[in-house]
């Protein structure tokens, strides 16, 4: 995993435009960063939205099947969220078997210590340090019925990587299980841009901690004060693509940085852009036409959605075909 991430790394910083891979800044400190902005900035909605769902609702997430279901969390973080899927579960089902995946090992498993003080017996915790696509394997040995949570992630991946992604996880279902995802269908520039350039800095800190870590674990010695940073928010209503928020650094003069944990040096020119993501942006949004497109290009069927009053997030819950 190290060196997978290490070599992903070296790709983003070298190529061009340069990048680094969204995930990287989701150590403990940027998952803890995210966890504050989520409790802190108002105008945040996304989180908002999705608990509202998962209040309401979360009895229709679980698909009605006549066998008990074990539980699966792709990104799970905190599994605050989660929590309502859990608790719905263990009403219909003396105990849940569950599987949280998330790359913090640090943040995943302080959460996996407090859902076992909490729950006790009821619920058989199985937590995976590593992204999806490594635990493959493992996933598609689990017996029974699955249902799949994917919550606040798929739009921070590339439009193709979404696609990929949602194939992968179609792999590790049959024809009884269930994957039910969050996306943010919010249009409005100002709600966008009010969300994710806060008074307080919390999304600019979360989206800077990749350039943090590089210095905090890899040994460079990037100065921040060299840049300027950047945040757009870019409209498309395409049936076949989706809108984003654009974040990158621009450098005010040449710089040159040795990177000793990667064996390379990070080289920019005064004006060269240095991306907070890979692809064209992160935290994409979408109208309902789009994730349905998605669904459809990834093999899979959309079952039904879920939608807050405000009309800033959905569930989609997905089938195989």
């Amino acid at each position: 995993m190290a060196d997978e991430l290490k070599r992903r790394l070296v790709v983003g910083l070298e190529s061009s435009p340069k990048y680094i891979p969204f995930s990287y800044k989701y150590d403990e400190v940027g998952s803890r960063l995210q966890k504050e902005s989520c409790e802190h900035v108002h105008d945040y909605y996304v989180t908002a939205s999705e608990v509202s769902i998962l209040q309401n609702s979360a009895q229709d997430i679980i698909p009605n099947v006549p066998n008990d279901l074990t539980l699966v969390d792709i990104g799970s973080g905190d599994c605050s969220k989660t929590r309502f899927v859990i608790d719905e579960l263990i009403k219909r089902q003396n105990t849940l078997a569950f599987y949280p995946l998330d790359i913090s090992g640090e943040f995943l498993m302080k959460a996996v210590t407090k859902l076992k003080e909490e729950y006790g017996d009821l619920l058989t915790i199985h937590p995976i340090v590593s992204d999806f696509m490594h635990e493959l394997d493992q996933l598609r040995q689990i017996k029974g019925t699955k249902l799949i949570l994917w919550i606040g992630s798929i739009f921070n991946q590339s439009y193709e990587d979404q696609i990929s992604t949602l194939r992968l996880i179609s792999t590790i279902m049959t024809d009884q299980c269930q994957l039910a995802f969050s996306a943010d269908i919010t249009l409005s520039r100002d709600a966008v841009l009010k969300a994710y350039n806060d008074d307080g800095g919390y999304k600019r800190r979360i989206n800077l901690n990749g350039i943090s870590r590089l210095n905090r674990e890899e040994g460079s010695m990037i100065d921040l004060d060299k840049f300027s940073y950047h945040l757009d928010f870019i409209r498309n209503t395409h049936p076949e693509y989706m809108s984003y928020v654009r974040a990158f650094i621009e450098a005010k003069e040449d710089v040159q940085y040795p990177i000793p944990g990667l064996g390379i040096d990070l080289t920019m020119k005064k004006g060269e852009h240095l991306y907070l993501h890979e692809g064209t942006g992160l935290s994409c949004k979408y109208t309902l036409e789009q994730l349905q497109t998605i669904v459809e290009k990834a093999g899979l069927r959309l079952a039904g959605t879920l939608i807050d009053k405000e009309k800033h997030a959905v569930f989609c819950r997905c089938v195989t075909k």
